[in-house]
């Protein structure tokens, strides 16, 4: 009968042991679940999002921003997103695409509100120049510099208080 009880404890170790590795399999994935929901939706509110690597202050994403830490000055200058441009180059086949992601650093005096109220007529006037760009004005990097100051000018005429240091461009596709 001691043999039997042994047989029966043995038996039943691994499937206990199998049961344990899935219990805890499920908790770690149930808590990478909540731990990558968190960074994505939840995060740390009124700071910029990281993830999305575009490198945003606090006010170009109209939230406040906050006092810098241990005595350091707050950043003068700010980034302003502003949404992809998609445009035909001039091309006498009419095949090739720029597809333009800019973001505007501004000088202390600019605000971002100012861009968002005039937004409608900034992006008329950068689509206007892209359109009027061919393959072989922007395929090389100095053309690329020269219609970065072209957009700089641009959009600095739209500007009443303060003006836009220069243009990043953080995406830059031709197709």
């Amino acid at each position: 009968m001691a043999a039997e009880v042994e047989k029966k404890e043995e038996s039943t170790a691994p499937a206990k042991k199998g049961k344990g590795l899935l219990i805890a399999i499920i908790a770690v994935a149930i808590l990478g679940a909540g731990a990558g929901a968190y960074f994505v939706f939840g995060g740390k509110e009124g700071a910029p999002a990281a993830a999305e690597g575009h490198g945003a202050t606090a006010e170009a994403s109209g939230q406040e921003s906050a006092p810098a830490a241990h005595g350091e000055q707050p950043p003068k200058d700010t980034i302003f997103n502003l949404e992809p441009f998609i445009v035909n180059l001039l091309d006498n086949s009419g095949t090739r695409y720029l597809k333009l992601t800019v973001n505007l650093e501004l000088t202390e005096g600019a605000s971002s509100a100012d861009l968002n109220a005039q937004s409608t007529q900034i992006r008329d006037s950068l689509i206007i120049l892209l359109s009027s760009k061919s393959y072989t004005d922007i395929g090389t990097v100095e053309g690329k510099y020269l219609m970065r100051d072209e957009i700089v000018a641009r959009v600095n005429q739209f500007l009443k208080k303060g003006k836009v240091k220069t243009a990043y461009f953080t995406e830059f596709v031709i197709q």
